[in-house]
């Protein structure tokens, strides 16, 4: 019986509220290209639905640097 390897990678990610605050966080992930479209998908959708109700509507997600995620971290 063979055992199935999970391979999975770090991704750094910018994520940029309504307001135009941002945060920066690392995921763990299998399939990094569908979990980053995903995540853009959900920030259009949350902008769209902001916009509707005349609301700040900055938000983004969007992919960073490992070495971009430690400076902006470190910099909180």
């Amino acid at each position: 019986m063979s055992s199935i390897e999970l391979i999975t990678r770090d991704v750094y990610l910018r994520h940029t509220a309504g307001d135009g605050s941002t945060t920066v966080r690392e995921h763990r992930v299998w399939d990094a290209d569908r979990f980053i479209a995903a995540q853009v998908s959900e920030a259009a959708r949350l902008a769209d639905k902001a916009r509707e109700q005349d609301e700040p509507a900055a938000f983004r997600v969007e992919q960073i640097t490992e070495d971009q995620y430690r400076n902006e971290r470190n910099a909180r």
